[in-house]
Formats: C-alpha cells, sequence, structure tokens
C-alpha cells in the first residue's frame, strides 16, 4: 500500500467516505492512480481523469466532488464521494487537502534522499574499490585500464583514456597514453601540452576539470568525442597541489575559455571520459567525483614516487658504504712498516669517498717510507684520481728509493688523468734512514708535512714545486737529520681547515701548538689521538668541509 493510499483510507475510517487521488495526464494518456480508499472507488473515479471530460463537471453529474491540488513541483485531482450525513465534511476536505502536498513533499524528499544515498554508495564504493587497487600496487600504470573501467563505470562513459606527463628535452612536454577503454582497435595520439584546442590540456593547465559538449566536444577529443558526445577531462592533482579538492570544485572550466596557467605543481597525468550512455553532458557529481578519484590516483602516483626514491636512496646509501669501506681497505695497514717502525694513520672522508691518502712502505731494515696525497676537491671524482693515485705511488715508491725520481715517475703516470679531470695532486714522500741518520723527502705542493723533534721541535718539510698537475717544474728532495726520538707527522689541509659553529677554522698554528706539546714518550697513536680530538673539539657538530688525514711515523729502536 503506497503512502497516498494508507492515507485516503485513514480517512474513509475516520470520515465513512470514500476517496482517490489522480495525478494530472498529458492528454494523451489516462492519469496515474496515485492512491484510492478502495479499489471499487478507483475504478468508479477513472473516467473522471481520462482527459476527454471536464473533471469538476463530470464528477458534479455523478455525484463526486474534484478538488484540484498542485504545488510547485506536481498537480493532481482528488475525487471524493458527497458526505451526505455529516455537515462538517467541509473541513474533512480541507484538511484532507493540505495533509497531500505535505505527504508529497515527504515522499519526493524521501526518494530523494534514497537516490542520493544510493549515488554516494556507488561513488564511495568506486572510491574504496580504487584505493584497494591503488593500494595492492606500486605502479599506476599496472591498474589503469581497471582504474579506468570503474570509474567510466560509475559516471556512465563509454570511452576513456589515462595519460601521464613526460617532460621532453624541448621543454615543452606532451600527454602520454598509458591506458585506454572504448576505443577499439584505434591507437590514441601523444596530445602536445602545447595544443591548446585539447580538452585534456585544457584540464592540464588548470590542474582541474575540464567539460565540454557538442561541437567543442568534438574538436576537444576528436577520438574520445567522435560523434560529439560530452568530454569530462580531468587533472591527476597530488595532495600539496594547490587549493585541494574544495578548491578544485570552484575552478571547473569549459573548454574554449581562456586558459589559465596553474599555480599549483605540474599535474603528473590527465583523465578524459566521453560518449555517456544516459545524458549529453556530465554533471557536477561527475566532475566532483572524477576529481576525488584523480587526487587518490595522485596520492598513489606520489607514493610510488616516494617508494621509488626512498629505494634509490637506499641503493645509493649501500653503494656508498661500499665504496667507502672499499677505498679504506685500499690504504695499507699501518702494521707494514714493523718491526723496526711504528706507525698511526686515519683517513677520513668530507663525503662517504674523498681523495686523501697514505701510503706505507718498509723498504728494508734501515729505510722506512712514508707518502701522503691529497687530490684537489673531494668526492666520487677525487676518490678514482685518488685510487689511480695511490696505486702509482706504491709501484714507484719501491721501484726508486729516491723521493724526487718517485715522484717523477708518479708524475708521468698520472700527467694524462690531472690533464683531463682538470684536477691537481699534492704529494709528499718522506724516507727515513735510519743507517745515515738522515730524513730524505721531496714534497710536490703539499704544505703540511713535518719531522717533529724529540725536543718537541717541528720543522717543515717544504715544497720544491707546486702539486703535480699545476707546472712540469723538475722535482727535487732535501734532506735533513734524523734521531732517535724523532717523528714524521704529515697531515692534509682538511685538518687545519677543520670549522666550528661560527665557521672559524681551527689553523696550522693551533695544530703546531699541539705537537709541541707531545712527549717524548708518545707513541703515533698517541699522537694522531690527540690531533684528532683537537679537531673534533673544534668542530664539534659542524660536518668536515674536506677530506683530512693525518700519518704519524717514528723509529722508536
Amino acid at each position: 500500500m503506497t503512502e497516498f493510499a494508507a492515507l485516503l483510507a485513514a480517512f474513509r475510517e475516520a470520515t465513512g467516505r470514500e476517496a482517490a487521488l489522480w495525478g494530472s495526464g498529458d492528454g494523451s494518456e489516462p492519469a496515474p492512480l496515485l492512491g484510492a480508499s478502495s479499489d471499487a472507488f478507483a475504478q468508479r473515479s477513472r473516467a473522471a481523469t481520462d482527459g476527454k471530460v471536464d473533471v469538476a463537471e463530470w464528477c458534479s453529474a455523478h455525484d463526486l466532488q474534484a478538488r484540484h491540488i498542485t504545488d510547485r513541483s506536481s498537480e493532481a485531482w482528488l475525487i471524493l464521494d458527497i458526505a451526505r450525513t455529516r455537515s462538517d465534511r467541509h473541513s474533512d476536505d480541507n484538511l484532507l487537502v493540505q495533509l497531500l502536498p505535505v505527504v508529497h513533499r515527504l515522499i519526493r524528499e524521501r526518494d530523494g534522499a534514497t537516490h542520493e544515498l544510493a549515488d554516494r554508495y556507488e561513488e564511495i564504493n568506486l572510491l574504496y574499490a580504487i584505493g584497494e587497487l591503488l593500494g595492492g600496487t606500486a605502479s599506476v600504470e599496472s591498474v589503469a585500464e581497471t582504474l579506468l573501467q570503474e570509474l567510466a563505470a560509475t559516471v556512465g562513459a563509454t570511452r576513456a583514456v589515462f595519460l601521464l606527463t613526460h617532460r621532453s628535452s624541448d621543454s615543452v612536454g606532451k600527454l602520454v597514453p598509458i591506458a585506454s577503454i572504448g576505443l577499439r582497435d584505434a591507437a590514441y595520439p601523444e596530445i602536445s601540452l602545447d595544443n591548446d584546442s585539447h580538452i585534456a590540456v585544457c584540464a592540464f593547465r588548470l590542474s582541474n576539470a575540464c567539460t565540454a559538449e557538442g561541437v567543442a566536444a568534438r574538436r576537444g577529443d576528436p577520438i574520445i568525442s567522435a560523434n560529439a558526445e560530452a568530454l569530462l577531462a580531468v587533472a591527476i592533482t597530488r595532495p600539496s597541489s594547490g587549493a585541494g579538492i574544495t578548491g578544485q570544485f570552484q575552478a571547473v572550466a569549459r573548454l574554449g575559455q581562456p586558459l589559465p596557467v596553474s599555480h599549483s605543481s605540474v599535474p603528473p597525468g590527465v583523465i578524459v571520459l566521453g560518449a555517456r550512455k544516459e545524458t549529453d553532458f556530465f554533471t557536477a557529481g561527475d566532475r566532483k567525483l572524477a576529481l576525488a578519484v584523480s587526487t587518490q590516483v595522485g596520492v598513489a602516483l606520489q607514493n610510488a614516487a616516494l617508494v621509488r626514491s626512498a629505494m634509490e636512496r637506499q641503493q645509493l646509501v649501500r653503494e656508498l658504504r661500499l665504496a667507502h669501506d672499499l677505498q679504506l681497505k685500499l690504504l695499507p695497514d699501518t702494521r707494514v712498516v714493523g718491526p723496526e717502525a711504528r706507525a698511526a694513520a686515519r683517513v677520513v672522508p668530507a663525503e662517504s669517498v674523498g681523495g686523501d691518502f697514505y701510503l706505507l712502505v718498509r723498504l728494508d731494515s734501515d729505510r722506512t717510507a712514508v707518502l701522503i696525497g691529497d687530490v684537489s676537491g673531494h668526492g666520487y671524482q677525487a676518490a678514482l684520481v685518488m685510487a689511480l693515485s695511490l696505486s702509482a705511488a706504491a709501484i714507484h715508491v719501491q721501484a726508486a728509493f729516491d723521493p724526487a725520481i718517485a715522484l717523477e715517475s708518479v708524475r708521468r703516470s698520472l700527467a694524462e688523468e690531472l690533464m683531463s679531470t682538470d684536477m691537481s695532486l699534492s704529494l709528499c714522500y718522506a724516507l727515513i734512514d735510519a743507517r745515515l741518520g738522515e730524513l730524505r723527502y721531496a714534497n710536490a705542493g703539499h704544505p703540511h708535512a713535518f719531522r717533529l723533534g724529540a725536543d718537541g721541535d717541528c720543522l717543515r718539510l717544504s715544497a720544491s714545486v707546486p702539486p703535480l698537475g699545476f707546472s712540469e717544474s723538475a722535482i727535487a728532495d732535501d734532506s735533513v737529520p734524523w734521531r732517535k726520538g724523532d717523528r714524521v707527522v704529515l697531515f692534509t689541509d682538511g685538518l687545519v681547515d677543520a670549522r666550528d659553529g661560527n665557521d672559524g677554522s681551527l689553523g696550522e698554528h693551533a695544530v703546531l701548538g699541539a705537537l709541541g706539546r707531545i712527549t717524548a714518550a708518545s707513541t703515533p697513536e698517541e699522537i694522531l689521538g690527540s690531533l684528532l680530538s683537537l679537531a673534533e673539539s673544534h668542530a664539534g657538530d659542524t660536518p668536515l668541509r674536506d677530506d683530512l688525514a693525518i700519518v704519524v711515523v717514528d723509529r722508536p729502536g
């Protein structure tokens, strides 16, 4: 029983009178029955609404009463039998006439809410399904066609294409199709971003939704709208790309209007929908739904990019750690100069890898060789030149005991690499000869090389030529006395250039002051530790700007 029938049945029970409610017909078909107090009275009153007679006149002739009821959205005829016993029938009739529009409005609101709820349920179900779809994959491209099918089915589109943004070297860029539905064997072309007439470019420029109908739709996308069907294009948006979904709903444009340039981030793609099955246009609800889906896809694309970036960073960190470990393994163990000599050394790259290195060689029981090198710059390029330099130095130091000859040989070996990379290399090679009691050395542009005497005196081992790569001047060697208790102390710029929080450098003066306080009983490890502690206490949490290397060697026997 309908709501109107229930109301009219209650009216009959309260008044003893029959009633029927008929909707207005269009003149070609009988008016629909909206409700009646009984089937018999419905049949009796039907003739009054067949559109061929005057309703009021017919009812009067058949001992019935007709009341015309109208509201803002519809009209109807209420047919009543005439009461013969009750004098207050007019008040009953008026009450019924007032109640019917109220019931009609409530029914309409209920049905509208039901339809709205059904639509919202369908949209929520779509968003949930797409969320599940996107959440189960790290690649939007792999589910793009399924995503298109779900969205198109919900908004009633039969053709659709999913385009991703591709920035080319000519800076114009294009939209590249990754999935389509309803195109049969037709291939969807790439769309240049300077094609202002295309609806996908309109949506891209707006970072929003764009609609078109009729001829404008055919011009906007002749493939999706081959027969001038309505089009809806929506840009894929990221959460950080502007005012959000609420702001997007207020900025929907139609194709053919001037295209503003969006100040949000570049959309990663566009979805174009067309060829609706039911109506000739897309509604505001369709646009809202498409924008909500586009945001979901944008989030998925952003998450996929973040995952890829995180994986790449993790891989890079692993590779950098491996490169760091491998580079340090290239450096010799300090025990190679034993048992006659003792050594301590440390290399600390400013980045994962660097250009500072050292070399320790036991030439024989009387002679110990120590070399330090500093490749200009730091990072990967310096590390590659460092590896070549260390390899060349290891060969030539053992082949030529004379320090100057060894450095000349290293220069010849590295000449091509230093020239092609536009880099330089400072080297200091010191040879301790305990039998002759001398320290012979050759220095190519390395400023921080010292003989630390047993009495605490620091003697600089001065350079005779600039760093390798700057000049072809002949390298000369020199010698200074070597006594029991003397130490060779070599370090690179990273130590003296260690910066504090106020950008103040440690300086060589502070380093030499610390060396002057070293006791005769201090071991190379203790001297190395004091210099590293000095740098750390000065710099605090400030990272190194340059690679750091320190080498300390003595011969206690």
